[in-house]
């Protein structure tokens, strides 16, 4: 079975996206970061980077993990359809 990568939430930086997918990951939803820009270089140099990260999830996983990010104070920029 193929599982669709929707990309729900840009992080400003590297720091953010760890602690994102820390959550994510404690919460039984595997996720990953793409960099943004030169933000893998910037990574490696300095051990984080300004220039964003994406984040992305299954997307059967999105309405969970949108429940979580707004847990954290965060927005979703993708949430599951609302059935209305």
């Amino acid at each position: 079975m193929e599982r669709k990568a929707v990309k729900i939430y840009t992080a400003p930086d590297n720091l953010q996206a760890e602690m994102i997918l820390e959550v994510l990951e404690k919460n039984g939803i595997p996720g990953y970061k793409r960099d943004l820009g030169a933000a893998g270089i910037m990574n490696l140099y300095t051990g984080n980077s300004t220039f964003g990260e994406e984040i992305f999830v299954a997307e059967e996983d999105v309405p969970k993990a949108a429940e979580l990010l707004e847990g954290m104070g965060l927005e979703a920029e993708r949430k599951a359809p609302s059935g209305d």
